[in-house]
Formats: C-alpha cells, sequence, structure tokens
C-alpha cells in the first residue's frame, strides 16, 4: 500500500500488470486500492515473487475473502466509489509565449504577482466560490490557453486529457524556468479577458488553470534534453502534455521541488524525507557504513558487492526484492571470490546491515529479532530484502545505473577484476558500448547437429536480435557522403561507397539505446570499433579523444541536418569513464 501512495494508483498498476478493480476494494484510513493488485504486490513482499493477475482470481471467495480474514475491510459491488482516484501526476509542457502575445507580462501579472479573486468576482459565476476555497489570501495564481481550431494535435490531447494534480512546467527561449501543480479547470472568456486581452486575431486564453505551489528555478533548466526523452520536437510552441510514466522518467532533470512548510497535524508523525535525486543516491553509494579491517582499515566489500548484485537485478529487468535463499546462494558466492582476502563469507550481514544506507529495506523479520538477527531466524522465515521503491526507480535510467556501476567499483572495488565480476553479476555488456545482443539461451529456438555439408562443417542456429532501422542507418551514411565523421576517409566496397552506422548508445542490454538519428553517427569500420570498445569518445567540446591518454583525433565533423543527441555522448563518456576504470 506505501508503494501504490508512492507512485500513484495508476503507476502502480501499470506497473505491475494488474487493472482497476471492478468488484472489490480494499479500503485503509479511507484510502482506496485494487485488491488484487494489492495482493499480488504483497506477495513479492512477503517471498520475493509477484503474482501476476493471471496467477490468482480476485473474486469474493479468494482475494476478497483473504483479505476480510485478516481484518481489512473490502467493498464490493455498488459500495465502490464513483470519486475521482488520487493518480500520478502527469507533465504539462507550457510555452509562456514571446513579446507578441505579451507572454512575460501576463506571466509576470497573474502568476508572480496573481489576480485579485474580488476584482473578477462577478465575472467568475460558480468558480467564485471555489478559488476562493482554494486562495484563503484572496489572490489567484491563473494561466489560460486559446482554443485550437484544428480536429487533433499536442494541444487538443493536452486540454482534452490535463487533470488536476498534474505538474505545469513553463518554458522560454529554450529553457524552463518555472514550475506549479494544477488546483482547478475551468473556461471563461469573460474571466480571460478580463485578466489577458485578446490576440491580433482576436481569440482569448478561455481555457484556465488554476496553478499552486508556483515555483521559479534558480537557474533556467535547458529543455532540449528533457523534449527529447519526451519525445517532443525542440523548441516547444505547443501545450503538450505526457503521461505520468513519462514524466518519472525526466524528473531528475529539474531541480528538486521546495516543499511548503506544512502544520504539524500531530506530534507523532515522522518528518516527512526529502524525495531521494540521482545526486543523492550516488552519495549514498558512495559512503557505505561499511566495516573495516582492523590491520590496515580496508573497507569490506560486503555491502558493495551485494548492491551491485542488487544492481545486475534492475538492469536485468528482475524485481528489486529477493528472498534470503536466493541472496544467500548468489551474494554468498560474490563474497567468496570477490571479497577481501581471508575475510568471511556472512551474506547475512548485507542483507540486514544495508537498511542503514538508506537504499535498502527488509521485510518478514520479526520485530523482536533484535539488532543483528541469527541467520537461523533468516533460514526459517525467509525474509525478503533488496532496494527501496525510490532507489529502484532511479536505477531505471541507464545513465543512472551506470554511474552506480562507476561509484560502487571505484570507492570499494578498484582492486578486483572488475571484467571478471561483471561477467558474474551479469554487467558484462558494459565492457562495449554496443552492449549483449539477444543470443542468450532463452532466446536460441534450435541448435541444429552438425554437419559437413562442405570442407568445413557447419551447424545452424537460430537466435533473436534487435531489429535495426535500416532507413535511418542509410540517411546518416548519406548525409555525410560516407565519410567518417572522426578521420573523412570515405571508403570503396565492391565498387560502392561503404561506411558504417554507429550507434552512440548501444541497442543491446544494458545500454538499451534508442535506434534513431540523433543517437547515429557514421564512421568508417576502424573508428566504430574504437568507439564500440569505448578506446575513443567525444568530449563536451565536440572533440574525440583517446579514452586512455586524452589525445586528440579533431573535432568530429557535424552536418547542418544532423542533431546529435547530447545526453547520448554523455552516456558513452560516462561508459568510457568505467571502461577506464576496470582496464587500469
Amino acid at each position: 500500500m506505501q508503494e501504490c501512495q508512492h507512485l500513484g494508483r495508476e503507476t502502480f498498476l501499470h506497473r505491475y500488470g494488474f487493472r482497476r478493480a471492478t468488484a472489490y476494494e480494499l479500503v485503509v484510513n479511507e484510502d482506496r486500492y485494487d485488491s488484487k493488485a494489492i495482493v499480488g504486490v504483497a506477495h513479492l513482499y512477503s517471498v520475493g515473487s509477484l503474482l501476476s493477475s493471471a496467477d490468482f482470481s480476485g473474486g469474493a471467495r479468494t482475494v476478497a475473502h483473504r483479505l476480510r480474514a485478516l481484518g481489512f475491510t473490502v467493498e464490493g459491488g455498488t459500495t465502490i466509489s464513483n470519486e475521482p482516484h488520487q493518480v500520478a501526476p502527469q507533465i504539462v509542457l507550457q510555452p509562456r509565449g514571446g513579446p507578441r502575445l505579451r507572454g512575460a507580462q501576463n506571466f509576470n501579472k497573474s502568476i508572480r504577482q496573481g489576480v485579485p479573486i474580488a476584482g473578477i468576482r462577478d465575472l467568475l459565476g460558480e468558480q467564485a466560490d471555489v478559488l476562493t476555497t482554494l486562495y484563503p489570501d484572496g489572490i489567484a495564481r491563473l494561466w489560460g490557453a486559446t482554443p485550437t481550431t484544428r480536429a487533433k494535435n499536442e494541444k487538443v490531447d493536452a486540454l482534452k486529457n490535463r487533470r488536476v494534480g498534474d505538474h505545469v512546467f513553463f518554458y522560454t527561449k529554450n529553457h524552463f524556468f518555472a514550475r506549479a501543480r494544477i488546483l482547478h479547470l475551468f473556461d471563461s472568456q469573460p474571466v480571460a479577458k478580463e485578466i489577458w486581452g485578446t490576440t491580433d486575431k482576436n481569440a482569448t486564453w478561455e481555457h484556465i488553470m488554476a496553478l499552486g505551489d508556483v515555483e521559479e528555478f534558480p537557474t533556467p533548466v535547458l529543455a532540449e534534453p528533457i523534449l527529447h526523452l519526451l519525445n517532443v520536437t525542440a523548441p516547444l510552441w505547443s501545450l503538450t502534455l505526457r503521461s505520468a510514466e513519462d514524466y518519472r522518467r525526466v524528473a531528475h532533470l529539474f531541480p528538486p521541488m521546495r516543499r511548503p512548510v506544512r502544520p504539524q497535524v500531530s506530534p507523532t508523525l515522522p518528518p516527512i524525507s526529502r524525495p531521494l535525486t540521482t545526486t543523492g543516491l550516488l552519495d549514498k553509494l558512495g559512503s557505505l557504513n561499511t566495516h573495516r579491517r582492523s590491520t590496515d582499515g580496508t573497507p569490506s566489500r560486503h555491502q558493495p558487492l551485494a548492491l551491485l548484485w542488487a544492481v545486475s537485478r534492475i538492469a536485468a529487468g528482475k524485481p528489486r526484492l529477493a528472498p534470503w535463499s536466493c541472496f544467500r546462494t548468489e551474494v554468498g558466492q560474490l563474497l567468496a571470490e570477490f571479497g577481501l582476502t581471508g575475510s568471511k563469507v556472512t551474506p547475512e550481514y548485507p542483507f540486514w546491515h544495508l537498511q542503514g544506507s538508506g537504499l535498502w529495506e527488509v521485510h518478514g523479520v520479526p520485530s523482536d529479532a533484535g539488532s543483528m538477527p541469527q541467520i537461523r531466524i533468516f533460514d526459517t522465515v525467509q525474509p525478503v530484502a533488496g532496494l527501496t521503491t525510490a532507489a529502484a526507480e532511479l536505477l531505471q535510467d541507464p545513465l543512472t545505473r551506470l554511474e552506480a556501476v562507476i561509484k560502487l567499483c571505484s570507492t570499494y572495488l578498484d582492486d578486483v577484476d572488475q571484467l571478471k565480476l561483471f561477467s558474474r553479476v551479469d554487467l558484462d555488456g558494459y565492457v562495449t558500448a554496443g552492449g549483449l545482443v539477444d543470443e542468450d539461451e532463452g532466446s536460441q529456438e534450435t541448435i541444429d547437429t552438425e554437419q559437413a555439408a562442405s570442407p568445413t562443417a557447419r551447424r545452424k542456429v537460430t537466435f533473436s536480435r534487435v531489429i535495426r532501422d535500416s532507413a535511418i542507418a542509410t540517411q546518416v551514411k548519406e548525409l555525410y557522403g560516407h565519410a567518417c565523421q572522426v578521420c573523412e576517409t570515405r571508403l570503396q566496397y565492391m565498387r560502392r561507397p561503404y561506411s558504417q552506422a554507429a550507434h552512440i548508445r548501444g541497442l543491446g542490454t544494458p545500454h538499451n539505446g534508442p535506434d534513431e538519428l540523433p543517437n547515429l553517427l557514421c564512421l568508417c569500420p576502424n573508428h566504430h570499433i574504437l568507439f564500440d570498445g569505448l578506446e575513443i569518445y567525444i568530449d563536451v567540446n565536440g572533440v574525440v579523444r583517446r579514452t586512455h591518454g586524452g589525445e586528440s583525433f579533431g573535432r568530429l565533423r557535424r552536418h547542418a541536418d544532423h542533431r546529435i543527441d547530447e545526453a547520448q555522448l554523455q552516456y558513452h563518456r560516462t561508459l568510457c569513464e568505467l571502461n577506464e576504470l576496470t582496464r587500469e
């Protein structure tokens, strides 16, 4: 239930593959939950495996019966509330408008200074009481949008599907400079004309948002990387809406929210903790409270190895929580092979003590088990443990995950065979920029017996592989006339020009890069191999450099019609940083 509240109901259901309850809802402290989804995910917390929607029934004799037997309130049939449920906020991208539309003046007037409700009360009608309730100080923060005559476009979708609770980000001059939360939505031409007037086409901003928690950023945030991740063409011209899932993908690129100070309701309530950010995650990974060897003060590798194992589970799409039996076997093997020489193999210690990192949680241990439960208790009750929801969420981002691996390796594991370690935890895809293609045992369908159909024996192998878009590969090659962007070499093969399209962030696991033009380079075979092998990278100034030593190859050639995604170049640079670390 706590995870459902953290993610929002819709996101929670989408993540675990459940639908809204149609017959039975779990009711706790007036909050409503989808009973079947809660039970399915509770099974994950209990024994480390998710019960999917198809695994069990949610009817009166199963889930509802079991929850009631445990003392919960379950409402069914016509008792299910028709009131709107709280869901995770979507992201609304709002251009402020240029000088012709008086964007800056309007923002200053109706957002910074606010609109006195008393001055427009006669025009508000039934909305007057709503705004008075929302703004006890009598000053409303309002913003509007003009109508559109188009039948279907981004603006039509945004006006139709934005909702109370969504977060609005204001945009101008290629940057986001402020955000707010939608408190109320209403339409009113008279109110809009009174506040903002009309455009040169006699339209007015009649689709109005009442906003709260308005916050202007100390430093404007560059919009292009965010728009790219949201699949929005830069620059932003129109009111645009993206889903809660999309919002979660880019939330870390904005400054942390300043949460307003609220009255203390009860002295027994715990303080509200700040949301975990990527920086906070990396800081916690770099400051683990590890035991140190008495002889030389070397930090134990127990916690770092356990966390690296946990990161690998996120990369592989496995549940963030795992049962003690799985942890004991898999992490125990890592400790035996990569732990400090002479240290004991005690997986129970990181399993329990990683809770002190703020990134780890354990479920299923009796409350009276003590500060360090005996291993027989773990063996008996089989608790589950793993990364917190917030940490696992951040590690879904490939760049954050890569930075976490680097932080753990550089801080605690710099003197182990990291390539061997990566292979043990299934992170060997980080060895190259291309990652691993899908040629594992799970995708291999048939391996026929070898047949000597020619002087050399052959065998047939069937496997799956990532499907690449040949059209965009051809496009990037033709843009540069098949000339390498590093050395300008133009090759001929069988009397035709030959070059290779190289993905900056690889399509294979664990990189999972996009197959699109901004993620492609046109390279000759030599520099393609060096780029994929992490021997060269492109620095922030566009200079191609050797990873080991920093030797310059000159600036990367760029075509005016080829926008290269800086976020993907940053990912490749970070991957080269890990490569430099592992090859030292």
